[in-house]
């Protein structure tokens, strides 16, 4: 193939047979790509959901889920008092700690709506 000469008779059978037969070998190798890009898709899905169970896992797991609400409810108030001394924010603006504190998630929104302390 380096050349433009025409291929030796000796040379022919074998280029012959490697036409002939590189079709089927060519169809088995593009079923086993087939088959193991199955597996591979298979084996990534099964990654994702195994990651997703490892996250939600850490996630509930997590120490800030297990502060007792009364800490919270302190810790929400120091908050308060160091914004408030600020000076740099009023009540009804939402980057005050009320607004903030009750924008992180569901639980600490109904807390911190129930401390009248923090209004």
């Amino acid at each position: 193939l380096r050349q433009n000469h025409p291929p030796l008779d000796v040379e022919l059978p074998a280029f012959r047979e490697v036409v002939q037969t590189m079709p089927a070998a060519l169809a088995a190798l593009d079923l086993k790509i087939a088959q193991t890009r199955g597996l591979l898709d298979t084996l990534l899905s099964a990654r994702e959901q195994a990651l997703s169970h490892f996250e939600d896992a850490k996630a509930l797991l997590h120490p800030m889920r297990s502060i007792p609400n009364e800490l919270l409810a302190k810790i929400f108030s120091h908050c308060i008092m160091k914004s408030y001394k600020s000076k740099d924010l009023d009540a009804l603006d939402p980057r005050a700690a009320p607004w903030l504190l009750s924008g992180v998630c569901r639980h600490w929104r109904n807390l911190a709506i129930n401390l009248p302390q923090l209004w």
